[in-house]
């Protein structure tokens, strides 16, 4: 019976892993069109419909309450809290003697950050009037808070499926990290700070930045190894 069953499992085990490949491109080439999208949309065709009817939907919503747990959950996403939170990251893979883990996650986080201030002031998209929160002065476009979002919560994810066997355990934590980002990037929308499209722009921008990131790094690692 063993035998018998052990084909089954690993036709299983191939459709799951070619499945999960499809979907990661299908998810991959969305980013990349609603990016191009976006910027036609937005800087060359210059529409901004999509943007005020998220605001209009939104407004009659506003209370002191919820403004408040917004600028909490932005904080998860503000480089005061991911600052610390990416060096105890970094300081734990090095304490474990993980030099790859460390790598990716200096690699990533720091060319995310850099590759985000960069577009910024490429674009200089200026930010929408009357926001909640005061005392922001750069540019708009892509939200830095959603790119920054996905790619350290994103590489959370990423670690999860690494380390982590149980495939609930796994899910739950995919699910909640993933809530993180859509919350983050719900609340500067609400905050009036970002407009919708900086919002999805930074999350796309941030998804593919995160998996060429990790395509590029685990390319130099096994060309390292043989060596």
């Amino acid at each position: 019976m063993k035998e018998t069953n052990q084909p089954i499992k690993k036709l299983n085990s191939s459709r799951w892993i070619l499945s999960a490949a499809t979907a990661k491109k299908t998810l991959l080439f969305t980013a990349l069109f609603l990016v191009v999208f976006l910027v036609w949309v937005v800087f060359i065709y210059g529409r901004n419909s999509f943007d005020q009817s998220a605001f209009l939907l939104i407004g009659p919503y506003t209370t002191e309450t919820r403004t408040a747990l917004m600028r909490f959950i932005s904080f998860l996403g503000k480089h005061t809290f991911l600052i610390p939170a990416i060096i105890l990251l970094i300081g734990f893979f090095l304490y474990r003697k993980n030099k790859w883990m460390a790598i990716r996650t200096t690699t990533v986080l720091l060319s995310s950050l850099l590759l985000m201030s960069l577009l910024k002031t490429l674009i200089k998209r200026k930010r929408p009037p009357d926001p909640l929160v005061e005392g922001i002065t750069n540019f708009s476009f892509p939200s830095g808070h959603a790119f920054m979002s996905v790619a350290f919560y994103g590489l959370l994810i990423w670690f999860s499926s690494v380390y982590i066997r149980d495939k609930w355990t796994r899910r739950i934590i995919t699910f909640f990290l993933l809530l993180i980002i859509a919350g983050i990037g719900f609340s500067r929308i609400y905050l009036r700070v970002h407009y919708a499209t900086d919002v999805i722009a930074g999350i796309c921008f941030g998804f593919l930045w995160l998996d060429f990131c990790l395509w590029f790094i685990d390319k130099k690692e096994a060309a390292l190894t043989k060596k």
